[in-house]
């Protein structure tokens, strides 16, 4: 039975119409195939549980080097990979290509937005894995859409018919436990393929829950007020969603439907404490509703061997209500935030492989956005008035966009591309405005192979940030004892970004990289004086850099048989002015580092895996007209086991932050605006997160 693998160009060649392609033929792009002609045959590719330089940037692992690994899914497979490091991308964005993440299905990106990309993953069993490539810099029939390494993952064809139960308990002392249950299918059958989850979760939310402190200071950090404090989160939330893939003998046709019930409640509590100065009692109830779902069609054609045609049609709603009640010894205060969105999205694009060394893609993409928002805010009974509380904005965005690709000669290959976008946003109901932007998007990425062992990639590209809607309207947040204002003057963040990398490949499942990026910010979106509130809006000019490192390092070597370590870290500095002091400071809530570290021991004989992981503690900060403040959450340590008693069963049990993560609030409070310079009082309020047992029991069938 061939795989997938094979299939990738075969079932593109086969004649018919395809909609809404935008340029002539010349201006096409290539069948998405992952290997260059010159290369070697992908679909007789020997089984082998060592990573195959395929040539090209790509590096190919079979599915037999993840057994020892004991995966279950796509996603266990894509998160073991050497030299890579998953990014989900990001739902909330507006537009199709900015929301993706680095992961690909048979060569094409999945087309879904709403469906979170580890959940796209988590439907493909290893059973239906074929292989996968890491593609570094680029390769025929490939859209890197931006990124300098993505993932292919390859699926088997053929019929076959995978279903999985996954039931999941969570326990902490003190709480109620919380339940999961999760049910996958996945079939072919002849030229049909159907995926589809149903998934239920019933949970504490541990990591945000926990006891601790407030404590205020004076300028002179003398002790004025103290509480204790709790917080409390519980979610409930229904989730179903599907996919079907038909091959007809005019083209692969794809369709997927999706949605989500989410109910949140959260309980801040701060209750007073004896034997301080003066001390504090408030209780705050938020309740956060939020129902989603989306439905998609994509549709894929082969003229000829070299003409391929795209369509895409992606319709997304979404209803979120916030509603929150806060009480202390002064003010009863009560808010409610209802906002309503779609996002519409019709894309289409033609690809044109002119020759082995050159590819040519030509698309169009339309969108149309809209927000509609109703904030209110009472204060002891009273409305309390706030600017742009009561507004729809929409949003007609085009862009058109080309792109080549061109290798150079066998070690040297470039991506050359241009974006243009155009954009009119407009804004009725408290507020009224109008306005339209465009940008023009250029792209040029270039990849040099030293050896089949040590690559160097450059990227320049101008990239234009996606404006938040929610950033138009006023929204009042009681748990954090903020208001926001709506700014209808927001214009989106663009940058030129300069990206350079090296990476090196050693001891067969070994890699690092080392990257830096340098970005000349304009339009810096960051918090600005609206009146009497903050609100976002833009800067001027900054900057931003960032050197990320990534390390896959096997560690037989030295003796730790099955053992590996696995880092990505990212350190980052920015500055901008303030608009309030005038002075240079980080750009709000750029994160100064990042990153995780993931150790796992393999044990064969007991059919099992010891997994050691931390996520690094993360601190974001907020200048505000009169407040410094920063969220600040410490390292994250979970240890787990997992066990295969039978082929088809996998138990996981997962000791999460048995350190105790610390979750800190630090705020600067001045009298007047931070020009003054007069501090009012410093507060510090920290939460002892929750340590929590995970118990995972997962069947296949």
């Amino acid at each position: 039975m061939r795989d997938r693998q094979s299939l990738v160009f075969s079932r593109r060649v086969r004649g018919g119409f395809v909609a809404c392609i935008p340029f002539a033929a010349a201006l096409a792009s290539e069948p998405a195939t992952t290997s260059d002609p010159d290369d070697p045959p992908i679909g007789g590719a020997p089984i082998s549980a060592t990573p195959i330089d395929a040539g090209a940037g790509v590096i190919r692992y079979e599915a037999s080097f993840f057994t020892e690994f004991q995966p279950t899914t796509a996603l266990d497979m894509v998160k073991r990979l050497p030299g890579f490091a998953f990014e989900p991308g990001d739902t909330t964005v507006r537009g199709f290509a900015g929301a993706l993440g680095n992961v690909l299905i048979d060569g094409q990106r999945p087309a879904s937005k709403a469906v979170l990309l580890e959940d796209v993953l988590r439907r493909i069993p290893v059973s239906g894995v074929a292989t996968i490539e890491v593609i570094r810099g680029g390769a025929a029939g490939i859209n890197m859409q931006g990124q300098s390494v993505v993932a292919n993952v390859i699926r088997r064809s053929g019929n076959m018919s995978t279903h999985a139960g996954e039931v999941t308990g969570l326990f902490a002392t003190e709480h109620e436990p919380g339940i999961g249950l999760r049910l996958e299918s996945a079939s072919n059958i002849d030229r049909l393929s159907l995926n589809g989850t149903l998934n239920f979760r019933d949970e504490q939310q541990y990591g945000n829950s926990g006891s601790g402190e407030l404590i205020r200071r004076n300028a002179d950090r003398e002790l004025i007020l103290a509480s204790d404090f709790e917080t409390d989160w519980r979610q409930r939330q229904y989730q179903a969603n599907g996919s079907a893939e038909y091959q007809g003998d005019a083209g692969l046709l794809r369709i997927n439907v999706g949605g989500t019930s989410q109910d949140t409640k959260q309980l801040d509590i701060l209750t007073p404490r004896t034997g301080v100065p003066q001390t504090f009692d408030s209780t705050i109830v938020t309740d956060i509703r939020l129902d989603q779902g989306e439905a998609g069609v994509d549709y894929e054609h082969s003229f000829s061997d070299a003409l391929t045609g795209r369509a895409l049609l992606l319709q997304t709603l979404e209803r979120k209500v916030i509603a929150a009640d806060s009480i202390d010894a002064l003010n009863l205060q009560s808010s409610e935030d209802e906002a309503f969105r779609g996002e519409s999205i019709l894309r289409s694009s033609a690809t044109y492989r002119a020759s082995s060394a050159l590819t040519v893609e030509s698309g169009l993409e339309g969108a149309y956005n809209f927000l509609d928002v109703d904030a209110r805010l009472s204060r002891n009974g009273a409305p309390v008035e706030l600017p742009a509380d009561n507004v729809k904005i929409e949003e007609r965005r085009g862009e058109a966009f080309v792109d080549f690709r061109w290798k150079v000669t066998p070690r040297l290959a470039s991506d050359i591309g241009m974006r243009y976008e155009v954009s009119t946003i407009s804004q009725s109901g408290d507020h009224d405005a109008k306005r339209t932007l465009s940008y023009p998007k250029p792209r040029v990425m270039v990849r040099f192979d030293m050896d089949s062992n040590i690559q160097l990639r450059g990227r320049i590209e101008r990239t234009v940030s996606q404006l938040e809607f929610r950033d138009f309207a006023s929204q009042a947040s009681l748990d954090a004892g903020t208001i926001n204002g709506g700014n209808a003057e927001l214009r989106p963040e663009n940058a030129w970004e300069f990206e350079s990398a090296v990476e090196k490949r050693f001891w067969g499942s070994g890699a690092i990289v080392l990257s830096y990026t340098y970005s000349m910010v304009s339009d810096v979106v960051d918090l600005v004086p609206v009146g009497e509130f903050d609100a976002p809006g833009n800067l001027g000019d900054g900057t931003r850099e960032k050197i990320a490192l990534g390390l896959s390092l096997p560690l037989e070597r030295v003796g730790l048989s099955g053992t590996q370590l696995r880092f990505n870290g990212d350190w980052n500095w920015s500055e901008v002015d303030d608009p309030v002091t005038h002075e240079s400071r980080r750009i709000t809530k750029h994160s100064p580092v990042g990153g995780d570290v993931l150790i796992t021991k393999e044990f064969p004989s007991l059919g099992s895996t010891l997994s050691l992981e931390n996520s690094y503690s993360k601190r974001e900060t907020y200048f505000r007209i009169g407040e410094v403040r920063t969220d600040h959450w410490d390292h994250f340590l979970r240890l787990y086991w997992d066990w295969t008693p039978k082929a088809d069963t996998v138990i996981r049990l997962m000791f999460n932050n048995f350190t105790g993560r610390p979750k800190s609030r630090w705020r600067t409070v001045y009298d007047g605006t931070r020009a003054s310079g007069s501090i009012l009082y410093h507060e510090d309020r920290y939460v002892d997160a929750l340590r929590f047992v995970q118990l995972q029991v997962r069947k296949t069938f």
